[in-house]
């Protein structure tokens, strides 16, 4: 067995900030965990709620890999983790506020390789992903992200248009799309002009899905997208954040020890799936991605972009050859 492992803070020379997770223990479990950032900012003993929930996700991991027993079920290891997340409300006194509100909880993906008797039991809730012998990705993105990103980039090419510095555009597009298209601002004409742009190319990519819907999303913004969380709709998701969430938001894939070669567990940080199955081709495809389109408006937009000596997401990949 040969193991490689990388992981790294969108900000390098904080990596104290990172809020992905990694477990990796041989012959038992392997698993990526990505924290949600909260767009808060508040801290709770020092930590992010990102960083917290993350934690929480690969303690639990850590505990079940040396369990004796059958493997669990979806709903078993989202219950664990569920508990021990709640556990941590009620220790920052968060217990009612997350009750009312899900943007106040803390919340992270997990992509876990769980061995098993007859070989690998793969489990995925959220955006974190998983691949096997190079060729097989097992990935889940939600239909949010594209939306939202969407625009974001209507507003960035107009902030742009107006003669603002890169950062400064960055900065109020990154702003307006957290607080939304309805929020007052001085850039209102700009704004419904962005966002008239973005609903008609998001209807246009998604036929599905309803232009009066999509104006909705963009005036609530970013800071309000768990309105969707857990909805049985094609923007609904469901993160671990210490409330149940339906079968449909795990999923669980099985294979035998021997079609088993290696296994690849990543977070979205590197914004795709590299073409070779090393740590140094994992690199390698997020430098093209950070040439290619640093701000994240073009191939590989985002909701937000990188900038000098930062890039746009903490980023972790777990490579196994088995």
């Amino acid at each position: 067995m040969r193991i490689e492992a990388f992981t790294e803070a969108k900000d390098p020379a904080h990596p104290e900030t990172n809020e992905d997770r990694i477990v990796v223990l041989p012959g038992r479990a392997f698993a990526v965990s990505d924290g949600a950032t909260d767009k808060s900012g508040k801290r709770h003993g020092g930590l992010t709620g990102g960083q917290i929930a993350a934690a929480t996700v690969v303690e639990t991991v850590a505990q079940l890999a040396f369990e004796a027993g059958p493997a669990p079920t979806g709903t078993d290891l989202v219950e664990r983790i569920s508990r021990s997340l709640r556990h941590h409300y009620a220790t920052h006194g968060l217990e009612a506020e997350t009750e009312g509100d899900p943007m106040a909880r803390f919340s992270a993906s997990l992509a876990l390789a769980l061995a098993v008797p007859s070989g690998w039991r793969f489990y995925r809730i959220g955006d974190s992903g998983i691949r096997l012998n190079g060729t097989e990705t097992l990935l889940d993105e939600s239909m949010l992200d594209p939306v939202y990103s969407t625009f974001r980039t209507a507003l960035w090419h107009r902030f742009v248009a107006k003669g603002l510095s890169v950062d400064e555009v960055d900065r109020r597009a990154r702003l307006r799309l957290v607080e939304g298209a309805a929020h007052p601002s001085d850039d209102a004409g700009l704004v419904a002009e962005a966002r008239a742009d973005a609903v008609d190319r998001v209807v246009q990519r998604f036929p599905s899905l309803d232009a009066g819907e999509v104006e909705h999303i963009f005036d609530r913004g970013l800071a309000r997208q768990a309105d969707y969380r857990g909805l049985d709709h094609p923007l609904g998701y469901g993160p671990l954040d210490g409330w149940p969430i339906s079968d449909r938001f795990v999923r669980i894939d099985e294979r035998p020890a021997e079609a088993v070669r290696s296994i690849e567990l990543f977070s979205d940080g590197y914004y795709g799936v590299a073409p070779g199955a090393s740590v140094a081709d994992w690199e390698a495809w997020l430098a093209m991605v950070q040439r290619k389109d640093p701000h994240r408006i073009g191939r590989f937009a985002s909701t937000k972009g990188s900038a000098p000596g930062r890039n746009a997401d903490d980023r972790s990949v777990v490579i196994v050859h088995l």
